[in-house]
């Protein structure tokens, strides 16, 4: 792989902060309970920029850089903590933000992540101070890498090509000498991030928000038909924010979208609980007892079902080895068996696409 050090830093440096505006629901109650207790001395907090709502997409144009343009998406909110997705042309980050004693922080970043997981109350890995209160110039903060971000204006006048705003205006200035700044709108969030180095300008520019769900492309795979095998179809899903995940895999397992293809799971199965291992980067998921009582079939039929699934969840999860349990215990029939410790592997070979 070509390695493109400091475009990619750019890159990291422009997704500190994200977020987006519709008709719905605010992030939770640390929002709005603060600001509507002081909305009568006309003080500004964090929530009147950094509005949280449910299934907002936004759309940044890039200049200055092939990575600088990028998409976000409120994927999960929770007691006072958002997690967003973000794509551009390089990679896929996740981010949870937190919202907690007058500070916005960044406290959970992972790159390269291509599904969707709940992260919220993921171990945290980050303690970045985005947005800090009072709301008011002058006021700034120093971060764990030595970085000091500044509240440089209340009113800057900032023109996208989604319009133009008075937005407030963080600079921060990083050790090496680099120079960002972000504008957030009132009841917008993030309109725009301007990133200096040397003489390189870099622009990220708001230019569309839509209410709308994140598509999906999901490779599922099924046993076949009419002999043994397996066949694989690519699934488009609709993923809302707060969407359970896992009753969005099951209803993909349990719903070919063919007739030549059979369901990996029957239907009263129950996905109890995922977990990727990221220390062995094993997907771990446990169903309900009606996922070994169903199998009625004989090893080879089996051996396809079982095959299928693993594909499906391992090249969601973009992993190779799957764990099975059943209620707890390790997958168990009178066909195949695995003790702890041991998993499925994805399996493509001799897999057929299904037009």
């Amino acid at each position: 792989m070509v390695k493109k050090p400091i475009l990619f830093i750019v890159v990291i440096l422009l997704t500190l902060s994200l977020i987006s505006c519709s008709k719905s629901k605010s992030l939770n109650k640390a929002f709005t309970a603060e600001k509507q207790e002081i909305v009568s001395d006309s003080i500004l907090t964090i929530a009147d920029y950094f509005p949280v709502r449910e299934n907002t997409m936004k759309e940044y144009e890039g200049i200055g850089n092939e990575f600088a343009e990028k998409k976000t998406f409120v994927e999960f909110y929770e007691d006072g903590k958002v997690q967003i997705k973000e794509e551009n042309p390089g990679t896929t980050f996740v981010r949870v933000l937190e919202y907690k004693d007058g500070e916005l922080r960044e406290i959970y970043a992972e790159g390269e992540f291509y599904h969707i997981e709940n992260m919220l109350n993921a171990n945290t890995n980050r303690n970045n101070i985005l947005l800090k209160e009072p709301i008011e110039i002058g006021n700034s903060w120093t971060n764990d890498d030595g970085s000091i971000k500044e509240i440089t204006s209340l009113n800057e006048r900032v023109e996208t090509s989604s319009g133009t705003y008075e937005a407030l205006e963080v600079t921060t200035r990083y050790q090496s000498g680099d120079i960002l700044k972000e504008y957030y709108a009132k009841d917008i969030g993030l309109v725009a991030s301007i990133y200096e180095q040397g003489g390189n300008v870099v622009k990220t520019l708001l230019k569309e928000i839509k209410n709308t769900p994140k598509e999906l492309t999901v490779e599922a795979y099924y046993p076949t038909k009419n002999k043994i095998g397996t066949g694989y179809v690519d699934q488009i899903i609709m993923f809302e924010t707060n969407d359970d995940v896992r009753e969005i895999l099951e209803s993909i397992l349990k719903n070919p979208p063919n007739d030549k293809l059979i369901p990996s799971i029957s239907k009263d199965v129950k996905i109890n609980e995922i977990h990727l291992n990221r220390e062995s980067w094993i997907l771990e998921i446990d169903f309900s007892k009606e996922f070994t009582e169903n199998f009625n079939v004989g090893s080879a039929q089996e051996a396809e079902m079982l095959k299928s699934l693993v594909n499906t969840l391992g090249k969601f999860y973009d992993v190779d080895k799957v764990f099975i349990s059943i209620e707890g215990k390790p997958y168990e029939s009178g066909h195949f068996a695995i003790r702890d410790g041991e998993f499925f592997k994805v399996d493509t070979s001799d897999s057929v696409k299904i037009e």
